[in-house]
């Protein structure tokens, strides 16, 4: 784990910290599957409404965090994440959705940026990559779900240029988290999946197989926009080597929960 993050735990509840962040006064932060109400294959802090989990289990997990980490669920977002490179800026208005109305009109997205105040945005992960932006000099911040279909299409360099487009951010005042996830270690794909990833971030394995390095993908992303190097922090934390601590889609199959990334604009 890169010294940039640390682990806290509250009444048994699992988070990782990213503490340039933290510094700064914003409330953000990864959670792990340690602690939480949720039971049966799933058990502990999970946050999906569709992997099978009881619906009061999961709305009193969110209210756990919440509670936690002192945000108000009225003004938490989430998306309908399906591997895009949808991004959408919310508002007040959109407090609640994904968690009191599961059926709302952010769909479709993997991203979710603003402007406003005291609104918590928060993306769903168990293997993928997610990535917190903050620009204190605007006061905006976005959460990215990057996939490696997302990486591909540049969701995390896209969410930089609508922080830009939306709110004046400049690239070069945005700081960055990358939380846990597959890592290189462990993300093996295939060659049809390898082609579309240039080779320096590609180990070549036996029987046509690779290991892809999403990490260094997204970090490089983020610096082809503007995101000074020293303002990039990875946790170095790989969901499938610590599955005892963090939800992996890659370990447990469709048995497996739902952890968030989060972070609340102060």
């Amino acid at each position: 784990m890169n010294s940039s993050f640390y682990e806290k735990f509250i009444s048994g509840r699992g988070y990782l910290i990213p503490r340039p962040l933290e510094t700064l006064g914003v409330r953000a932060g990864f959670t792990m599957r340690l602690g939480g109400v949720s039971h049966g294959s799933i058990s502990g802090y999970n946050f999906g409404f569709r992997v099978g989990d009881s619906s009061a289990d999961v709305l009193e997990n969110y209210r756990l965090l919440a509670g936690d980490m002192g945000f108000d669920l009225k003004k938490t977002v989430c998306a309908r994440q399906t591997h895009t490179d949808n991004i959408r800026a919310v508002s007040c208005d959109d407090g609640g959705k994904g968690i009191f109305q599961l059926e709302s009109d952010i769909v479709d997205t993997d991203a979710l940026v603003t402007d406003r105040r005291g609104m918590a945005l928060i993306v769903f992960t168990a293997d993928c990559t997610p990535v917190l932006l903050y620009d204190p000099q605007r006061g905006a911040v976005a959460a990215v779900h990057a996939g490696w279909r997302g990486t591909v299409k540049n969701i995390a360099g896209k969410a930089v240029q609508k922080m830009c487009s939306e709110f004046g951010s400049r690239p070069q005042d945005i700081l960055a988290a990358i939380g846990p996830s597959i890592g290189p270690c462990c993300f093996e794909i295939g060659g049809d999946t390898a082609a579309l990833f240039e080779d320096k971030y590609l180990t070549e394995l036996s029987g046509g197989k690779f290991r892809a390095d999403l990490w260094s993908l997204n970090r490089d992303l983020l610096k082809n926009e503007g995101v000074q190097p020293e303002n990039i922090h990875i946790s170095e934390v790989c969901t499938m080597c610590s599955a005892d601590k963090y939800y992996s889609y890659r370990t447990h199959k469709e048995h497996t929960g739902r952890q968030v990334a989060f972070i609340v604009l102060p």
